[in-house]
């Protein structure tokens, strides 16, 4: 039986070591709350985003098939067992790193969604070190698992990260998409000055999130800062004594007239609450709204 060449081994090996290591490591650090690999299949990875910016998993009937990532380890030790027996079989190694590469793409979108709500300021520094060397390990490990074939090790690297993201993308989609009633004619279920608001949610939070949280709300306030979204625009109000802002995110019809808003306008919107959270990093409270639309 063909055996790989002994110089190759030692890089196979520390690939493994790495992808073993660095699945218990820190991946992320979401405002002080750091994850590991094991976050997604062990169901802290929803707990602390539900807990903190209020992101929970949008089909938890489905929360079953986080458990296929823990077969990571359980290939990975598959494959080096068969491999220092010199047996020519890589199909467990490209499988581990088919997984531990979906799961870091995982990761890091939707790191990138969390920067609007406050975990942090940009997506380099929600990614720590561990996430780096997983992503390394199962390139190098999918790479040295035999020789040759690289069509098929090129197609096993990809078919993970590909498939993570579009699926993750649809479903981000699909739910941005998803059909409600037009804001403008929804009826206020709370009137309220945006300064208040922030401060009520700064004083209490678990309080104010229980109180306002999926309600429609109409918020008067003074524009503080303009935030180009895309091909759309945030507007936010700030409490210039703590720093505490409520950030807007409009609906399609209505993106037009914010964009032909200026800081210190005064305006009244109305928009759906989605909760607000305290940033330790930004050390202030952000409240987030999507839906928004322009009163006056």
């Amino acid at each position: 039986m063909n055996k790989e060449p002994f110089s190759k081994k030692p890089v196979h090996l520390l690939a493994a070591a790495g992808l073993l290591i660095s699945f218990f490591l820190p991946w992320v650090n979401w405002d002080g709350a750091k994850l590991a690999g094991t976050g997604l299949p062990s169901g802290r990875f929803f707990s602390v985003s539900s807990a903190s910016y209020g992101l929970d998993n949008p089909y938890p009937q489905l929360s079953f098939t986080f458990t296929i990532f823990w077969l990571i380890p359980v290939f990975t030790l598959l494959a080096v067992l068969l491999y220092l027996k010199g047996k020519q079989q890589p199909l467990p190694a490209w499988i581990a790193s088919a997984l531990s590469l979906s799961l870091v793409t995982v990761y890091i979108a939707f790191s990138h969604t969390l920067l609007d709500l406050g975990a942090g300021s940009s997506l380099p520094g929600l990614l720590l070190t561990g996430l780096y060397i997983q992503a390394l390990s199962a390139l190098v490990f999918a790479l040295t698992a035999r020789p040759g074939a690289l069509l098929k090790k090129a197609c096993w690297i990809l078919v993970g990260p590909v498939f993570a993201f579009g699926t993750y993308s649809y479903i981000k989609n699909k739910l941005e998409s998803a059909t409600f009633s037009n804001t403008n004619s929804s009826r206020a279920e709370y009137t309220v000055n945006a300064v208040d608001l922030i401060r009520e949610f700064a004083g209490n939070d678990s309080a104010a999130n229980k109180k306002y949280t999926d309600k429609i709300l109409l918020v008067n306030g003074r524009v503080a800062e303009l935030e180009p979204a895309d091909s759309s625009i945030n507007v936010k109000f700030i409490d210039s004594a703590s720093g505490s802002y409520a950030i807007f995110d409009f609906q399609a019809e209505d993106v037009a007239g914010a964009k032909k808003l200026a800081v210190g306008d005064s305006v009244s919107v109305k928009a759906s609450c989605s909760g607000g959270i305290f940033s330790r990093l930004r050390k202030a409270t952000v409240i987030t709204f999507k839906r928004s639309a322009i009163i006056k």
